[in-house]
């Protein structure tokens, strides 16, 4: 029972890094939904806006904390946890990474219990117990520290109703904070994935299940969106929207069929768009997705196969090609660094991000080449823990010390081929996504950035690496680092990190 019983007060808080682009934080946003319903108050905070402070906690029965892996959000999740701590306010620590660590998070001190999985049940029910209502063991979901010290789980909880319209508190939130930085307003309309990418965390956190708002419902949603926001976009943030294209093709009908004039923006993968007939995809184009992302990791069917991600690099061009006749601009993202990749197979990659270039300069964009980083939860993981001897973070605080993306990580590699691989990454954000940024207005930068001088210094600093870039993508040119250098320490002191 919380010092607090009688309060309806939770707060939740959404961690993060204060500076440049804001997306909505969905996840609290659905667990505020949750508590209203069952006649509680939540108050959410966004650490990327602005820090925690007493009078966010003061008097709540508990603090949820939602937190992914590594640098960027565990440290802010901690420095919450002991200003709660010092209150005598319970801490709850959920998200991605609490979730697949549930017992290394929940031993943690400043730790009083930790969420596995999806939470608008088990917040209620934990808000519940610290009323006095319930015992904390009859919640599913969770894990706590027992009287000994033991670690309890309580087993695996039903997974929420996700079928039903929303009323997301976005009043709750500073709203106008997130569509000033961003044109684009995310919105969710299915958890999980069916599929086995071996570098992917959705795995353990959905079990390969996949589940879907109805084609109506999603519509219904859309419209209240646009009527109380009126985005220039909306943004499918889920893993796999074109899962189903019997519901795909539903939606862009509801949609056309109720005159909503909006772009859409969605993730696809080139397996599923290099078998869309054209009717299909003129369909989907008629209904407002002029633009669609793309993860195709590699280049190579060698390491595409070792990463189970199950596409085929013929697939890839296919659908970039398709892109090209419909009228579509694409993003494709790809990876460099996995454990079993050579450098034959790494410039297949390479050579691949120029094919895609080549063949709709204008329209097929790369969205950035990526260092492998080794998630928990990852079949890869697994591999590289197993067979390469990386040894993981043992705490909160060594992951909260953990850089993503960053090819240190990468100990199958030599100190060499990690400069090569971090010289790699950087060019392709300087070559070919400075393409993306260079169409945005003045006016875009100065928001997305946070400031006309964070806006300025990034179109100066952009147009002296540019140059650069492309010398060395060209020749192939991987050796030393040291503009990759500069950036790194300037991005980190934009970031307001050491």
């Amino acid at each position: 029972m919380s010092l607090n019983a009688q309060s309806e007060k939770i707060t939740l808080v959404y961690c993060g890094e204060k500076g440049g682009y804001l997306h909505i934080p969905l996840s609290i946003l659905y667990l505020g939904e949750s508590l209203i319903q069952h006649g509680f108050k939540p108050k959410l905070v966004d650490l990327r806006i602005k820090e925690i402070s007493e009078e966010d906690i003061h008097g709540a029965l508990f603090m949820g904390v939602s937190h992914m892996t590594g640098s960027m959000q565990i440290p802010g999740a901690l420095k919450c946890a002991e200003i709660a701590k010092s209150m005598n306010i319970s801490t709850v620590f959920g998200g991605t990474h609490p979730s697949i660590l549930l017992e290394q998070t929940a031993v943690h001190p400043l730790v009083d219990v930790a969420v596995k999985g999806e939470g608008e049940r088990i917040v209620v029910e934990l808000a519940e117990y610290f009323q006095g209502k319930r015992s904390l063991e009859s919640v599913k979901g969770i894990a706590y520290k027992s009287s000994s010290g033991k670690i309890v789980f309580t087993g695996d909880a039903e997974p929420p109703v996700f079928d039903q319209i929303s009323h997301l508190p976005y009043e709750l939130l500073p709203m106008d904070s997130y569509l000033a930085t961003s044109a684009d307003f995310g919105y969710q309309s299915s958890r999980g994935c069916p599929h086995r990418c071996a570098f992917c965390a959705e795995i353990s956190l959905y079990n390969r299940k996949w589940r879907a708002k109805p084609p109506a419902v999603v519509v219904e949603e859309i419209k209240k969106i646009i009527e109380q926001f009126n985005p220039k976009r909306i943004c499918f943030v889920d893993s796999n929207f074109f899962c189903k294209k019997e519901r795909i093709e539903e939606f862009c009908k509801l949609i056309i069929e109720n005159g909503i004039k909006i772009n859409f923006f969605a993730e696809c993968r080139f397996d599923y768009f290099s078998k869309y007939d054209t009717g299909f995809i003129n369909l989907i184009k008629q209904a407002g997705f002029n633009e669609i992302e793309f993860g195709g990791e590699s280049g190579s069917n060698v390491t595409l196969t070792y990463i189970n991600k199950d596409i085929n690099s013929e697939q890839i061009i296919k659908s970039i090609e398709k892109c090209k006749h419909a009228g579509l601009r694409s993003f494709t993202s790809f990876m460099i660094g996995f454990p079993n990749e050579s450098d034959e197979e790494m410039h297949k990659t390479l050579n691949m991000i120029d094919r895609i270039s080549s063949i709709d300069p204008d329209r097929s964009r790369i969205n950035g080449l990526f260092i492998y980083s080794p998630f928990p939860g990852t079949k890869l993981y697994d591999i590289v823990v197993n067979q390469f001897g990386f040894v993981p973070p043992k705490s909160l605080e060594t992951w909260g010390r953990f850089e993503l993306y960053d090819s240190s990580n990468l100990i199958w590699h030599n100190e060499k081929k990690k400069v090569q691989l971090s010289v790699i990454s950087i060019l392709v954000r300087f070559f070919f996504v400075h393409k993306t940024l260079s169409g945005w207005s003045f006016s875009e930068k100065t928001n997305r950035h946070g400031g006309t001088l964070k806006a300025l210094a990034s179109i100066i600093f952009n147009g002296f690496l540019y140059p650069i870039a492309k010398l060395r993508w060209k020749l192939r040119c991987f050796e030393f680092g040291y503009e990759w250098k500069l950036w790194q320490k300037i991005f980190y002191i934009y970031m307001g990190r050491k």
